[in-house]
């Protein structure tokens, strides 16, 4: 049965993107724009291809819907498709992404963000696009952490939040996890199948992910704050504390 499942999943995916490459040439201009047609778009293809794969999203508190930078942490790249499906975004991606084939195509034209990891030149480009962006009452979204984690969650750099005061913007943490709980412990953790963490490819992720029954995502969007009159580094906080705590309170099952 999981190998009839990775078969179905993986022929209704090809079908979606090829359905998303048309829609990207007729109608996404690498914008993000809240309530546009563009964005509309973006919104479902990446629902659809989230429900392909057998996620179910179930969506706590109200998300900000234009202005605003929201701030998450990171587990798997599945987080695109759960977060970008729920409200429109532009993502800050590594510069990887861009190089990818037809992957990288469909997120340039939906209006994601690149960097380069480890070069200022690029961390300076990227604040100064996401600025850009959130100028323009668009919203962007950073995973804080620059990388994936296991839902114990890592610092959050600071850097990429300077966009939020510049652009006067609203900052609004976002915590995602997708829990499992153990038939032995009782013990709610991320589930096996939705990690992408370590030196694991993007195909054996991806193989999990298509042989799954299915996988379950809460997103978690917290308290706004406005930027207005913070450092960096206490938004940086404030979205940490707020994510950890939300994160502790899924694994509890008081969330």
């Amino acid at each position: 049965m999981p190998l009839l499942r990775k078969l179905y999943r993986s022929l209704l995916l090809i079908l979606l993107i090829i359905i998303g490459l048309v829609l990207s040439l007729l109608f996404l201009r690498g914008s993000a724009s809240p309530g546009s047609l563009s964005s509309r778009i973006t919104c479902r293809w990446l629902g659809s291809v989230a429900r392909a794969l057998g996620v179910r999203v179930k969506i706590h508190g109200r998300p900000n819907h234009e202005h605003t930078l929201f701030v998450g942490n990171h587990i798997s790249w599945l987080d695109i498709l759960v977060l970008g499906s729920i409200v429109p975004v532009h993502f800050l991606s590594k510069h990887e992404v861009k190089t990818m084939p037809v992957i990288g195509a469909l997120a340039t034209r939906a209006g994601t963000l690149y960097i380069h990891r480890g070069r200022h030149e690029s961390a300076s480009k990227a604040g100064e696009d996401i600025s850009r962006v959130l100028r323009q009452k668009h919203n962007a979204l950073v995973f804080a952490e620059g990388t994936t984690s296991d839902g114990n969650i890592r610092k959050f750099h600071s850097r990429m939040l300077q966009a939020a005061i510049d652009s006067q913007a609203m900052l609004q943490p976002v915590a995602i996890f997708y829990p499992h709980r153990d038939r032995q412990t009782g013990e709610i953790r991320v589930d096996f199948n939705a990690l992408f963490i370590g030196n694991t490819t993007i195909g054996e992720s991806f193989n999990r992910v298509a042989r799954a029954r299915r996988i379950d995502a809460e997103v978690h969007y917290l308290t706004p704050v406005s930027a207005a009159g913070k450092t960096r580094a206490e938004l940086a906080q404030y979205a940490f504390e707020q994510v950890v705590d939300c994160i502790a309170r899924i694994k509890s099952g008081k969330a």
